[in-house]
């Protein structure tokens, strides 16, 4: 099922103001001034195709917003009844609820992503999307993002996650506690601001 837009078509109008409406609330929260645009969108359906690799089961996106990265996953193909949104802000996951039918809403926070799959009824993810800010976000907080990421995906699972800044949003440490390998993607410089794309997996045998 594709999305449903506002009937009167201004679902992605609407999106923008009620993101920047949450961003002068909570600037460090919500990463960037503006939702996504449309070609990182792209590339992160793009990368979000390749990390299912066939698999079965949800494609789980974090920090849906108000769906910028939604529709690009829509468009490139992901069936909508296969599509879980994870939205902590109560305003935003109603939104969410609104301009889209099919995708499965789930109000709740990221770091507890294992138990809110559980609660849902979700297997194993055939792959994560993220537009968590994660270098905005406490060191504890991102640990507990990424390793409930990693607790709930399949050995071979990836975790897709863009970022503004100059270094992977997951750091090392973690990465190499993790056992993760990481691939950087093109810089999108014309989106505002430049954003990198980055794939995270845990290979089969670590």
């Amino acid at each position: 099922m594709p999305s449903i837009e506002s009937p009167d078509g201004l679902g992605s109008r609407s999106g923008t103001a009620l993101f920047l409406k949450r961003w002068l609330r909570r600037p460090f929260a919500m990463g960037s001034v503006v939702p996504s645009g449309r070609l990182l969108g792209q590339a992160m359906a793009g990368a979000a195709l390749a990390a299912m690799d066939g698999r079965e089961g949800h494609v789980i996106e974090l920090g849906a917003g108000t769906g910028q990265v939604t529709r690009a996953l829509l468009a490139a193909g992901i069936p909508a009844d296969r599509l879980a949104l994870v939205e902590r802000e109560p305003e935003l996951a109603a939104f969410l609820r609104r301009h889209f039918l099919g995708p499965r809403i789930i109000e709740g926070d990221a770091t507890r992503l294992p138990h809110l799959l559980q609660e849902q009824g979700l297997g194993s993810p055939a792959a994560i999307v993220s537009s968590l800010p994660l270098l905005s976000l406490p060191a504890e907080v991102v640990n507990g993002i990424v390793r409930g990421v990693f607790d709930a995906l399949p050995r071979g699972g990836a975790l897709v996650q863009f970022t503004y800044g100059p270094k992977p949003p997951v750091p090392l440490a973690l990465r190499e506690s993790l056992r993760l390998v990481a691939t950087r993607g093109k810089r999108i410089w014309r989106n505002i601001p430049p954003a990198v794309v980055w794939t995270f997996r845990r290979p089969e045998g670590a």
